[in-house]
């Protein structure tokens, strides 16, 4: 199981929008400062998925039939909200 975005105070959706920068092209750069976010809809419910590294990046990428937006995210955004994703940040 991998991190997710789950605001105390907001909706997953409002969060990102304010913190995050929508994008296409999804890229994980560890210098950049930035780090992408999927906001992925899983039918009954919608999972903001943070990929902290290539490999997590990949996995989410992978064509699967779900409807989703890519976001990059600050980093320092995303350790306020889910402080436990430090320990796997590259």
């Amino acid at each position: 199981m991998g991190y997710y975005i789950n605001p105390k105070d907001s909706t997953k959706e409002r969060w990102l929008a304010t913190y995050g920068e929508l994008t296409i092209f999804p890229t994980f750069d560890s210098k950049s400062g930035k780090i992408p976010v999927c906001l992925v809809d899983n039918g009954a419910f919608t999972a903001a998925g943070i990929c902290y590294c290539q490999e997590e990046l990949d996995a989410f990428t992978e064509p699967d039939g779900r409807y989703k937006v890519w976001y990059l995210v600050p980093k320092d955004k995303i350790l306020e909200v889910c402080p436990e994703v430090k320990r796997a940040l590259i």
